[in-house]
């Protein structure tokens, strides 16, 4: 029975944890914790852990530099790149008042407008600060599509992880 409940819970959270990834929330970092639980109870699992860390790490690494990349892709400059960045982040914060949709709307937003900003700055020419801010916005989509790609290998990973309990 406790092992049914927990097997029950733990498909609750990875599902909670996956409608959480493209909404710019940890959702992957739920994933890791839920890992890390099966790890404890479980110590032989620690591979399954370490794969779990770094499928997370991964995934948050092409969530944060997927814009900048799409920035330099679509002809923009450093400078746009890195507004891209910052002003993803920058969404990310002022959407935060708008619960669940509001991070993940402000921060496609944030980084079209950083990487606008920034190569307007830089040529002051509105067609090719455009086309960099949209190559910022193709690049954010694709990074969030690699994200949730890699969150949905950490559920498989860790639902091979949870049926190695064998009942624990």
């Amino acid at each position: 029975m406790a092992w049914g409940l927990g097997a029950i819970v733990f498909v609750l959270l990875q599902l909670a944890a996956l409608v959480l990834v493209p909404l710019g929330l940890p959702g992957t970092w739920l994933q890791v914790a839920i890992a890390g639980v099966l790890a404890w109870i479980a110590p032989d699992t620690i591979s399954s852990f370490t794969i779990v860390v770094v499928l997370a790490l991964g995934g948050e690494l092409s969530d944060v530099l997927s814009g900048r990349w799409g920035t330099r892709r679509f002809g923009g400059s450093a400078r746009a790149g890195w507004g891209a960045l910052l002003g993803g982040f920058a969404g990310l914060l002022v959407g935060e008042p708008v619960p669940i949709v509001g991070p993940l709307a402000m921060s496609f937003v944030g980084t079209f407008v950083g990487a606008v900003v920034e190569e307007l700055s830089g040529r002051g020419d509105l067609a090719p600060s455009l086309q960099a801010g949209w190559g910022a916005l193709v690049g954010r989509a694709v990074g969030v599509a690699i994200k949730l790609g890699l969150a949905f290998a950490i559920a498989i990973v860790s639902f091979l992880q949870l049926l190695s309990l064998d009942g624990r």
